[in-house]
């Protein structure tokens, strides 16, 4: 019997994220601004943006602190998980949303977790496969379509060593359409 924390191979790039695009830092900074510092370790979220940030939000199978929208998105997502895969609903972990720091491999730029707009998700007691893995949990890619339905990009589709299976993060034209005020 195949379990969720099974690892398997990440599908074909074009077989996944159709229509959307990793979020680029510009689109994020031009839209919320600077989050706060660049910092290796997560620091505390600044600026105006901070009060669009829901903290503990009850997204369904955990709760998560991030911006308004993504936080809701987020709570749609796992609705329809709930009842198309419950078994995947109920064995979901998360290893963060909101989180203020720079990217992994590039220490110069800022990590969309630093928004609130990315979370990192994995299956099992053995935690996430490391990133730079061309390999996911077979619960991840049982998600993916419905992350991508609501407009996030998985990063299975980052290339690479960037290849970070565990992360879903809001797509850039899903981040543009976004309404300015708060939710």
């Amino acid at each position: 019997m195949a379990n969720l924390s099974d690892r398997v191979p990440i599908p074909p790039r074009d077989a996944m994220n159709v229509g959307l695009s990793a979020c680029r830092e510009q689109t994020m900074l031009t839209k919320f601004g600077k989050p706060g510092q660049l910092t290796s370790d997560c620091s505390d979220p600044v600026g105006d943006f901070v009060k669009r940030v829901k903290r503990k939000f009850d997204c369904g199978p955990f709760k998560v602190s991030g911006l308004d929208f993504a936080v809701e998105s987020l709570k749609q997502v796992f609705e329809e998980v709930k009842i198309s895969q419950p078994s995947v609903f109920s064995s979901v972990k998360n290893d963060g949303m909101l989180c203020v720091r720079h990217r992994r491999h590039n220490p110069a730029r800022f990590s969309n977790h630093s928004w609130g707009t990315a979370i990192d998700i994995f299956f099992g007691s053995t935690g996430p496969v490391p990133q730079g893995l061309h390999l996911t949990h077979r619960g991840n890619l049982l998600l993916a379509p419905f992350f991508n339905r609501h407009g996030w990009y998985w990063g299975a589709g980052f290339s690479g060593d960037s290849v970070d299976s565990m992360h879903f993060e809001l797509a850039d034209e899903t981040i543009l359409k976004i309404p300015d005020e708060p939710l």
